[in-house]
């Protein structure tokens, strides 16, 4: 149901958003726009409302209000008039459906790039934040939730790209979590729309066109950043292919009434509330070219000079109202480095999550490799973007020889921004952006190169065949290009994902909450209404280790790495369900689990005291996994539990016997783990001896055999990060399958339940080929770390003693003890 929602409730709703918001400024502007523009340019409408709106904290909780009322409105002044044709709408669902494509085919509604590129954490954060306080972080409890809203995003940021899924979330009532996939989908629909516009005057058959911007929408570069959660990148991309759409109608002729103006200033814009004041790079040429254009068919007449004059002056006039939010932040921007440009940046700060500067050639729109940021096969390569090349030159020539400029416009006004951007310094992480946004414009003028010979197949079908090889070839290559990128994507887990979710609610007004996982979707988004703080995020005080190391991005510490007083402040507690996990101190109870998470929380005023918390087992030692401000950490499994010697014991219960005091233990059965490496394995798979985990590399397996002392039922955990995941069998007995279970470190997952007898048992772990599933290609995120077989004796409990009584407390295995009074 959840997908069902998420991938038709939402793109319904923004449908009728922008049909709404289409006709308002239709009937403002005194006009009427091509029909399969009125979706995007009442997007666009949307997302400019909106803006402006939330650009003041005292009016963004009006922005959805005032935009469903409008859009209600519109679609009154419309009705029944919807202009819609059957092959852009098909055209739209197509291109909707291939980028929905890897969530889709998953069977669940999630999200894509997790872990590969997880800014998306940072987007839901400020999708929560804008639409209720705008820039506005006061009032809110210090938390690690406000202090990346501050601290990431800041005073300047543009925000308009994340208008419209705010808006379509809050009137669907779904997390942005599960619409945040869709949206960009959307956006890409959007663009195919305008694309199918742009090449009408070209190609007079509507299925052909539908075709052609079915295939330049899905532009590969475009479609990659789909992957990992291009937002701004989608949403310019979209608002980019409008402008230049509506610029092409104002080519030919100066409007007669300035009010004309207004869908291209509502365009204009909307890219500069997305992009901020980078979007000149565009929106300046596009401007130049229609000035051109007017003054150039207006002559020498003075009249006409004037007049052409007058015009543009409006439709700056407009376009500047269209960017309140951008006038607002304007100084901050122009006092900050707003990281546009490599000045003082190191290597790695320029190039962000790229590996290595994208290349111009990928703004032919094909790119035969799972990953966009690396190198494409060469020869298959330049032959396709050889074709792309030559048939978009032919296709411009023959379209300004009809003088027809509408794809010519869109060409230009794409490849002088790039240019501009490079020339002007910009990082290889903006620029990357720069050719992503940019990059269906070239592969659209091929096909409306090829699309044009097709066109005139019923008078010379030698033409016509040509021109449906070239077609064929190109849709070939970008459908190539794309399976790939599908086959290599990251899915996010959503039943971790929902776990956190509902966990977010039963912590609402119960923070401050903790949470020791290095999971930025959980302190970021899901744990927001508890106030969560993670201690190797943005934090409000210093969380430090009982050593005094402070953890450093990205880290995690098991729960008794904290000292007592670190944890006691926090109402709540969420913890990573583990067999390496320790519980937390005894004043905090449990009150839900699933799979994945455990909650605890205390009372506001607990009856119980604790004087002291003695952490047991290898915790103690091996605190850490990850970066500290002193240190790294590589194996991050640790067994909490130990079974500590009476004579230990018995110097606590002297302590507690001078304080007055009680013994409090917590008892549960030590894991039993055998390391990734203590075991047989292919000798391609990559062996991390520091972590003493494996990677593989190729299909195979993976061979461990574990000796029992007892016969009893086991938990089955495996530590590590599965993406294509594992086949698991015991003493060849299949038990389970685990995939896209991704982990910014390793994490325990709970596979199956078992019953052992004593003895010595094999535990493979068989690596699969690749399937039709999506990311069954990204091999480079599965990894084994440790086999965990928690024995479910003796059960866990707490068991209370007073000292005199401590010697009940030998040869348990505990995971610590406390002196308490009270309770």
């Amino acid at each position: 149901m959840s997908l069902i929602l998420s991938w038709v409730l939402f793109p319904l709703m923004l449908a009728a958003l922008g049909a709404g918001w289409g006709a308002v400024v239709e009937r403002a502007a005194g006009m009427r726009v091509d029909g399969a523009l009125l979706l995007p340019l009442g997007l666009a409408a949307v997302l400019v409302v909106a803006g402006t709106l939330t650009a003041f904290s005292a009016t963004a909780p009006a922005a959805v209000p005032v935009v469903a009322v409008g859009a209600v409105a519109g679609l009154i002044f419309a009705w029944p008039g919807w202009r819609l044709g059957r092959w852009p709408l098909l055209a739209a669902v197509g291109v909707l459906l291939a980028y929905g494509a890897p969530v889709l085919l998953s069977g669940q509604a999630t999200f894509t790039g997790y872990i590969k590129l997880d800014d998306t954490a940072t987007w839901f954060n400020v999708i929560d934040h804008v639409m209720s306080h705008g820039r506005s972080v006061a009032g809110e409890t210090p938390s690690t939730y406000s202090l990346v809203y501050s601290g990431d995003v800041g005073p300047s940021y543009p925000l308009g790209a994340f208008m419209l899924p705010g808006v379509g979330r809050a009137l669907t009532g779904i997390d942005v979590a599960w619409v945040f996939q869709p949206y960009l989908a959307c956006c890409a629909s959007a663009v195919a729309l305008c694309l199918f516009a742009l090449t009408e005057p070209l190609v007079s058959s509507a299925r052909i066109r539908a075709l052609l911007a079915f295939t330049a929408a899905q532009s590969a570069l475009l479609y990659g950043y789909s992957l990992w959660g291009g937002i701004k990148e989608l949403t310019a991309a979209f608002v980019l292919a409008l402008g230049a759409a509506l610029a092409a109608t104002l080519l030919p002729r100066r409007p007669a009434r300035s009010r004309e103006l207004l869908p291209l200033a509502v365009a204009a814009g909307a890219l500069i509330q997305t992009l901020g004041v980078g979007a000149a790079g565009w929106v300046a040429p596009a401007l130049a070219f229609v000035a051109l254009a007017w003054f150039v068919r207006g002559g020498r007449q003075v009249r006409e000079l004037r007049a052409s004059a007058l015009s543009l002056g409006c439709l700056g006039g407009l376009t500047a109202a269209c960017i309140v939010p951008v006038w607002v932040v304007l100084g901050e921007f122009l006092s900050h480095d707003a990281g546009l440009f490599s000045s003082g940046q190191s290597t790695a700060e320029k190039l962000g999550n790229l590996i290595k500067p994208l290349s111009g050639w990928q703004l032919a729109g094909i790119w035969p490799v799972g990953d966009f940021r690396v190198t494409a096969p060469t020869v298959p390569s330049v032959l396709l973007i050889g074709v792309v090349l030559i048939a978009a030159a032919a296709g411009l020539l023959a379209g300004v020889r009809r003088r027809q400029f509408g794809v010519a416009l869109y060409v230009a006004v794409a490849l002088i921004g790039c240019g501009l951007f490079y020339a002007s310094g910009a990082t290889p992480w903006v620029t990357g952006k720069v050719l992503a946004i940019s990059s269906p414009a070239l592969l659209l003028a091929a096909l409306t190169g090829g699309g044009m010979l097709w066109s005139v197949w019923s008078r010379n079908r030698t033409v016509g065949l040509a021109g449906v090889l070239v077609v064929t070839v190109l849709l070939g290559g970008v459908l190539w290009s794309n399976v790939l990128g599908y086959h290599d994507v990251t899915l996010a887990p959503r039943s971790r994902m929902v776990g956190l979710q509902h966990i977010g609610g039963l912590v609402a007004g119960k923070g401050p909450t903790f949470i020791n996982e290095y999971e930025i979707y959980g302190d970021r988004h899901f744990l927001r209404r508890g106030a969560p703080v993670e201690p190797a995020e943005y934090r409000p005080v210093t969380v430090a280790l009982r050593d005094g190391a402070v953890l450093t991005k990205s880290a995690w510490a098991d729960l008794d790495s904290f000292s007592l007083s670190t944890l006691e402040p926090y109402r709540s507690i969420v913890t990573r369900r583990s067999p390496a996990e320790s519980r937390p101190p005894s004043i905090y109870q449990l009150i839900w689990q699933d799979d994945y998470y455990q909650l605890w929380q205390r009372p506001v005023h607990p009856s119980r005291r604790i004087l002291e918390h003695v952490p047991l087992g290898e915790s103690n030692t091996l605190p850490y996994c990850g970066a500290s401000e002193t240190a790294s950490m590589g194996l991050c499994s640790v067994d909490p539990v130990a079974t500590p010697s009476c004579t230990f014991i018995q110097g606590l219960a002297r302590t507690a016997l001078q304080e007055n005091a009680q013994l409090l233990a917590y008892q549960r059965p030590a894991p039993i783990v055998a390391r990734g490496d203590q075991s047989t394995w292919p000798g391609t798979w990559i062996h991390d001896v520091e972590g003493r985990s494996l990677a593989p590399t190729d299909p195979g397996q993976a061979l461990s055999h574990i000796a029992l002392a007892s016969s009893e039922n086991y938990e089955l955990w495996l530590d590590g990060s599965f993406s294509r995941g594992f086949e698991v069998s015991v003493d060849g007995r299949h038990v389970g399958r685990i995939k896209d279970q991704l982990s910014s470190f390793s994490g325990y997952v709970h596979l199956a339940n078992v019953f052992l007898e004593s003895g010595i048992h094999a535990f493979a772990l068989t690596y699969p080929h690749a399937d039709l599933t999506p990311g069954s290609g990204a091999s480079e995120f599965t990894s084994l770390s440790a086999i965990a077989l928690q024995p479910q004796s003796p059960r866990s409990e707490l068991i209370e003693v007073g000292p005199r009584q401590a010697a009940r407390l030998c040869g348990r295995p505990l995971d610590w003890i406390e002196l308490v009074t009270g309770g």
